[in-house]
C-alpha cells in the first residue's frame, strides 16, 4: 500500500477497533451485577475473571473474522506465553493488534468506575491507531498516527505545565510489585513536595489518557506490558506529550519502563525518578 491507502485503511481500522471496544464494553457492562468467578493469576494482586475473558473472546473473534491476515496478542490468551517484551525486540511484519480487554481488573472486581479496553494496532513496528474505552463513563479515546488524538470525536491534548511543582503526576504498582521495598515507593518519596502531588488511580491505559487530555501532567510505571500501553502511548504523542524510557530514549513497547508527559516537565520529571 501507498502512503494514502495505508491512511484510509487505517481509518478503518480505528473504525473497527472503536466497533470492537464499545461491544465487549456493553457486554461488560451487561453482566456487571452478577457475581463473580474471581482467580488469583500469580498472587492475591493479580486477577482475572469470567468477564476479562468474556471481553477477549468478543475482540479476538471480530478481529480474526475482519482481518484474519493479522496477528493479535491479548493479556489473557498470551500473557502467559513467556516474556511479552520479547516479541518486539525485532521488528514485526504486517498488522497486528495488541489488547487488553479490562485494563483495571482490581478496579473492576471492587466497583471502581477506573478500568477500560485498550486496543492498539501496529503496522510492522509502528503503532498507528489506538482505542481506550471506559463503558462506565462512556469516555472513548482515540487515536490515528498524524490524525491527533479525540476525547468522543473531540480533538484533546496534553497539558501546558512547564513547571514539575504545578505537575500533578500518576503511577501504579504491578502485582508481583506491591511490597515495602519498590521502587516505586522510592520514586513517589523522589517526587514528594517537588511535584503538586501523586496518585495511583489502577489503569495504565486511563491514565495515559488522562495524560493526553490534560487532566494529569504525568504518569510513569515500571514493568507495564504491551497490551497495557500501546493504544495510550499512541493517544499521547497525538496529543502532543512525550513518551519514553527511563532513560529519556522514545519508547518502546520492548522497554518495561514508561514515563509519559506533556512534554515540559519531561526532563524533570526524569531526573528525580
Amino acid at each position: 500500500m501507498n502512503e494514502i491507502e495505508n491512511g484510509s485503511y487505517e481509518e478503518r481500522l480505528l473504525q473497527d477497533a472503536t466497533r470492537y471496544a464499545t461491544e465487549a464494553g456493553e457486554r461488560i457492562l451487561s453482566v456487571m451485577k452478577k457475581p463473580l468467578h474471581i482467580q488469583e493469576k500469580k498472587n492475591a494482586s493479580d486477577l482475572v475473571t469470567e468477564v476479562d475473558l468474556l471481553s477477549e473472546r468478543i475482540v479476538r473473534e471480530r478481529i480474526a473474522g475482519d482481518y484474519p491476515e493479522h496477528w493479535i496478542m491479548s493479556e489473557e490468551t498470551d500473557g502467559g506465553l513467556g516474556n511479552a517484551y520479547d516479541a518486539f525486540l525485532q521488528p514485526n511484519e504486517g498488522y497486528g493488534w495488541i489488547i487488553d480487554p479490562i485494563d483495571g481488573t482490581t478496579n473492576f472486581i471492587h466497583g471502581l468506575s477506573h478500568f477500560a479496553i485498550s486496543i492498539g494496532i501496529m503496522r510492522d513496528d509502528v503503532l498507528v491507531c489506538g482505542v481506550v474505552y471506559n463503558p462506565i463513563t462512556r469516555e472513548l479515546y482515540s487515536a490515528q498516527r498524524g490524525h491527533g488524538a479525540f476525547l468522543n470525536g473531540q480533538p484533546i491534548h496534553a497539558s501546558t505545565e512547564a513547571r514539575l511543582e504545578n505537575a500533578l503526576l500518576a503511577t501504579g504498582f504491578q502485582a508481583d510489585d506491591w511490597k515495602p521495598d519498590s521502587p516505586v515507593v522510592e520514586q513517589i518519596g523522589n517526587l514528594t513536595g517537588k511535584s503538586r502531588n501523586v496518585r495511583i488511580l489502577g489503569s495504565a491505559s486511563l491514565d495515559l489518557c488522562f495524560v493526553a487530555s490534560g487532566k494529569l501532567t504525568g504518569f510513569w510505571h515500571d514493568g507495564l506490558y504491551p497490551w497495557d500501553v500501546a493504544a495510550g502511548a499512541l493517544i499521547i504523542q497525538e496529543a502532543g506529550g512525550s513518551v519514553t524510557n527511563k532513560s529519556g530514549e522514545p519508547f518502546r513497547l520492548s522497554d518495561n519502563t514508561l514515563v509519559a508527559s506533556n512534554g515540559g516537565v519531561h526532563r524533570a520529571f526524569l531526573s528525580l525518578l
